[in-house]
């Protein structure tokens, strides 16, 4: 997909299967859609690949080569390598957030799987991911030692330019420090929301959350904000964890909103 001048690739990096009870408060004997045969939520662990005439930007990265009790990462690699970009061909890493599912990639081995990437993150995510976090914890290990060797630029403001119509956009409430992605080129748009969202349904039931939102509260006034100022626009709109990785925009038609994909 192209947005204007800018070359957008969504990659999977494995799935996470996770039990009914993350969606907190969805009414699920009129959505068991939701639901794989298994009885959980399937849904990708979603990175997406920018690139520009002279920059390449990797969004998030992904779970790792590893397989935890709800999901398994690994494929990153081959994805990557599928879209013609090597690792080290990867300018800037932007994690939109700390959790395991979002930065396991970041070290590899104990050595960084980006060699020439700086990595930028949320600030405020640096207390409950690194400060506060076990000593062994893969995410605190990876970040103190990309730290130790000045490969990290932390976030703190809003509207931070990262390149080139490439901006993060402070969107709190999922974790402290959760950022998006948007990209801008010429008079196309498009917002990679990271789990600011998790699932396209939220447009039409936005009282149902994901069990790993530290503040739910700021995270629907987050997702409110998105929707307002998309909804009814030609602006794209993709997530983390949205079903097959799939673009859409956002409808406004009686009153109601909803996701149509493209």
């Amino acid at each position: 997909m192209r947005i204007g001048d800018l070359e957008l690739v969504p990659l999977s990096d494995g799935t996470a299967m996770l039990p009914r009870e993350f969606y907190v408060d969805l009414d699920w004997s009129t959505h068991s859609e939701l639901l794989a045969p298994d009885g959980r939520i399937h849904m990708p662990i979603g990175c997406y690949l920018v690139r520009s005439a002279d920059r390449t930007v990797l969004l998030d990265a992904g779970l790792g080569a590893r397989t935890t009790a709800w999901g398994y990462g690994g494929e990153l690699p081959a994805q990557l390598a599928s879209a013609g970009c090597a690792p080290g061909d990867i300018d800037l890493v932007v994690c939109t957030h700390l959790h395991l599912d979002h930065a396991g990639w970041l070290m590899h081995e104990g050595e960084p799987y980006f060699p020439n990437a700086t990595v930028r993150f949320g600030g405020g995510d640096w207390k409950m991911f690194v400060t506060d976090a076990d000593p062994a914890d893969h995410i605190r290990v990876a970040m103190e030692a990309l730290d130790a060797a000045g490969r990290l630029e932390p976030m703190d403001d809003d509207m931070v330019a990262l390149a080139p119509g490439i901006t993060a956009r402070a969107t709190p409430g999922h974790t402290t420090g959760h950022y998006c992605l948007v990209l801008a080129s010429g008079d196309e748009r498009a917002f990679l929301l990271g789990d600011a969202v998790e699932c396209p349904l939220q447009l039409t039931e936005p009282d149902f959350y994901a069990l790993s939102d530290v503040d739910p509260d700021l995270a629907r006034r987050t997702r409110e904000t998105v929707w307002r100022e998309v909804e009814g626009t030609t602006d794209l709109v993709a997530a983390a964890h949205f079903p097959e990785l799939q673009f859409g925009r956002v409808l406004t038609g009686e009153g109601k909103r909803w996701f149509t994909p493209t």
